[in-house]
């Protein structure tokens, strides 16, 4: 199998630019009009409030005023409102609630155990030592 290399026959040359000019402005740099965006004062109100928004909820959060919407540091022991039919079982290095809940429950399907584990202790992570509270 062989290859024809044929030249190319119908090149065109590039047509020519302008050449560049500068356009002097009052100082020696040009001038730039201003970009109408057609924004009014009401967006300008409205960024000013998201803003604001965003600044008080920041403050709120690094004040700990949301504090109580977020599980308790270890999750280990149990919460203040757990039931009476509740027991505690210590929890061991390499411990996790899905084997917490198969220790509990050798066989079967352990995923409703462990959503009432979540329930009781959160999701924090589990710490050697301390207590999960688990149902009776």
């Amino acid at each position: 199998m062989a290859a024809i290399i044929e030249p190319h026959r119908h090149l065109r040359a590039a047509p020519e630019r302008p050449a560049l000019r500068l356009v002097a402005g009052g100082r020696g740099h040009a001038e730039v009009a201003p970009i109408d965006l057609g924004l009014g004062a009401g967006h300008l109100v409205a960024a000013v409030a998201v803003l604001l928004a965003l600044l008080l909820g920041a403050l709120a959060i690094g004040n700990g005023a949301l504090a109580g919407l977020a599980p308790a540091p270890g999750g280990a022991s149990a919460p203040a409102g757990a039931a009476a039919d509740t027991a505690t079982v210590e929890v061991h290095a390499g411990d996790t609630l899905w084997s917490i809940a198969r220790r509990l429950q050798p066989t079967g399907d352990v995923r409703a155990l462990v959503d009432e584990l979540v329930a009781l202790n959160g999701t924090a992570p589990l710490q050697p030592g301390a207590t999960v509270a688990v149902p009776r």
